[in-house]
């Protein structure tokens, strides 16, 4: 959160109220306190794993954070009509999730797209894409900054950039070194200039295209897997950005065991193992996890959305400052 700046001149070492980390006392003082209302519409197979990964992270901040769990019509209607699922407990879906149907005339200062296990050429060739565009077109007016996960973010490019990802002939995976490209909007604070995160996917976006588009900044990206963490910046107050899209295509979440477990599950019909996992390239070693730190991903994301959203859900999304 930020400091409180009380000051008409800059001050020698506390941050200046042109930086992310100073607030002035007047905002300060207009600061009531309400939960953060941030949606995930959770398209994984094991639904239980991936609420567990962002949950832990989303909330270790000392901001009230309410989540609130969404799946598409087509699978909530499946599901309560009695359809069991391989992966999640039909019972834990239906006590807990929403069908978007149910939230879309709320408002949102913060939305999640998880990836999925989509195997179709193009992501616009899944049964889900006109459901899940949808949710991207009530994005535009009802959350006020949203964070696509993986297959999730693939999507998200192709609806709003019209970037394509193609399926590969292998599958990009492992451990990949990644290095902070640009970050103003400060959703690496704290990470180091080279990093490694996990990366599991079929398919990856064109890197020239993401290069050309213009809106589109590059926070992180891998000489292995290419770029992997992108933003939209938008601008709020006087000098201040916050990101208003956030495309995560690795996973910063993921256990120390998530690659070892897609491994045995995937590893009679892909028998690669995943790059710079294991030590010495050995599935029978211990693992060792070497990101956990990089789930402040969603924690820096947490806090540049308190920063910059308004108090009255009503103003979603137009920032704090704007008319």
């Amino acid at each position: 959160m930020p400091v409180i700046v009380k000051s008409e001149e800059i001050h020698p070492y506390l941050p200046s109220l042109g930086s992310f980390e100073a607030i002035a006392p007047e905002r300060a003082a207009h600061q009531d306190i309400r939960p953060l209302e941030i949606a995930i519409l959770n398209l994984m197979a094991d639904k239980v794993a991936t609420e567990k990964q962002l949950a832990k992270w989303l909330g270790h901040t000392p901001l009230q954070v309410q989540l609130t769990f969404v799946a598409t019509d087509r699978y909530m209607g499946e599901t309560r009509a009695g359809r069991e699922s391989r992966n999640t407990p039909s019972e834990h879906i239906r006590k807990f999730y929403k069908s978007f149907s149910e939230v879309k005339n709320r408002k949102f200062d913060g939305l999640i797209v998880t990836g999925v296990n989509a195997l179709q050429p193009r992501v616009t060739d899944e049964v889900f894409w006109d459901e899940v565009a949808e949710t991207f077109r009530w994005s535009e007016t009802n959350a006020f900054s949203s964070l696509f996960l993986c297959w999730g973010a693939k999507a998200a490019l192709k609806y709003f950039h019209d970037i394509e990802s193609v399926k590969g002939e292998a599958k990009t995976w492992g451990l990949f070194e990644h290095r902070r490209v640009s970050d103003r909007s400060d959703l690496l604070f704290g990470f180091p200039d080279r990093f490694s995160i996990p990366v599991s996917r079929w398919k990856n976006p064109d890197p020239k295209a993401i290069a050309a588009c213009k809106q589109l900044e590059i926070v992180a990206a891998s000489a292995e897997a290419g770029p992997n963490i992108l933003t939209e910046p938008a601008a709020y107050e006087t000098s201040k950005v916050y990101p208003r899209r956030v495309y995560v295509l690795s996973h910063p979440e993921y256990d120390t065991d998530t690659l070892h477990r897609e491994y045995l599950r995937d590893c009679e019909k892909s028998p690669a193992v995943p790059l710079h996992y294991y030590a010495n390239n050995d599935p029978h070693e211990e693992l060792d996890n070497k990101w956990r730190f990089t789930g402040f991903l969603y924690t820096n994301w947490v806090n540049s959305i308190y920063d910059a959203t308004p108090y009255d859900l009503n103003d979603i999304p137009r920032p704090f400052g704007t008319v």
